[in-house]
């Protein structure tokens, strides 16, 4: 899987002020962490990989799926009987992927039976056989910021496992580190998905 950011990207950030190559393999574990825990809080992935998967379509004109990155080489299939035999193919005049108006460098996440379309999904258990590029085309700016934020926080928590104290004029003052930043939290709420 890929990491949506490298040791370069953090170094470059000069927050942490690393100029040797003594941590890198701490760092490579930290940012493949971070990359993973963004997947887990979005409920999407921001590499591409092209393969074949399942779906169980709760409508009959239109699929809820995985991220698509790009219609290239997408090929679907139904089941109408059940019995693992996909006995239908799609032609590209039978389907659109939706929206129709994606953004930019966004994903395709549904796919809509035309009405001049030959087929419908099948309401039943694995009905659908997708073979596509699943993912995103390439890793957003605000991901890869992220990434690098909530490395650089979790490399540092090496130095602060239980979080800071110092002293105030009441008295000694502890400060714990909340579990994820604000800002963080900020760049990924765009891409949230809702979970199923």
């Amino acid at each position: 899987m890929l990491s949506y950011a490298s040791i370069g990207d953090i170094k470059a950030s000069d927050r942490l002020n690393i100029t040797d190559t003594t941590s890198d393999g701490i760092l490579t574990d930290v940012i493949e962490a971070v990359s993973r825990w963004i997947d887990d809080q979005t409920g999407r992935r921001f590499d591409s990989v092209t393969e074949t998967r399942y779906f169980t379509s709760e409508n009959s004109r239109i699929l809820n799926c995985d991220d698509i990155a790009t219609a290239t080489g997408l090929l679907l299939y139904t089941d109408d009987g059940g019995d693992g035999t996909f006995e239908n193919t799609f032609a590209s005049t039978d389907y659109n992927l939706c929206p129709y108006n994606r953004r930019d460098g966004w994903p395709y996440e549904a796919i809509e039976v035309t009405y001049e379309g030959r087929y419908s999904f099948p309401r039943i258990r694995r009905g659908v056989k997708i073979t596509a590029t699943f993912g995103w085309p390439s890793v957003p700016p605000q991901i890869q910021q992220a990434c690098v934020l909530q490395s650089e926080r979790l490399f540092k928590r090496f130095a602060t496992p239980l979080g800071s104290s110092g002293m105030s004029a009441l008295g000694e003052v502890r400060l714990s580190i909340p579990a994820a930043d604000g800002d963080v939290m900020a760049l990924l709420a765009p891409f949230m998905r809702l979970m199923e």
